[in-house]
């Protein structure tokens, strides 16, 4: 049984030719660790993950996607920027943290987005 949700453009892109190699391991991370919901949720969120490609054009950001895995995703985004960019636990690696710092405009960007569809 496939829950009912509302879909919105994704809203963003991620397609930083400078941060490529961050978010594609990042994105990989989250897929590890999405294990923390029900099977449903876990399933289609890992799904809306693999989807997420970095290298793919702009229009990617005209995609549907459900909304509940868009927050899950501005969550993890922004979970990731506290770790690699605001809290300063990679201060000697500046790649670590420049791509902390995208994840944390993405996340701001994202939650902005789904703003405007609640």
């Amino acid at each position: 049984m496939t829950t009912s949700t509302q879909k919105i453009p994704f809203g963003i892109c991620l397609n930083s030719k400078k941060h490529l190699n961050y978010c594609e391991s990042e994105i990989g991370n989250f897929i590890e660790c999405a294990d923390g919901f029900d099977a449903e949720t876990n399933s289609r969120y890992v799904e809306f993950l693999q989807d997420i490609n970095c290298r793919s054009s702009a229009a990617q950001k005209n995609r549907l996607k459900d909304i509940d895995l868009l927050e899950i995703f501005a969550s993890d985004l922004d979970n990731r920027a506290d770790i690699d960019y605001r809290e300063g636990h990679w201060d000697d690696e500046p790649e670590i943290v420049a791509g902390g710092k995208y994840f944390a405009q993405k996340a701001d960007q994202l939650k902005a987005h789904i703003a405007k569809y609640k």
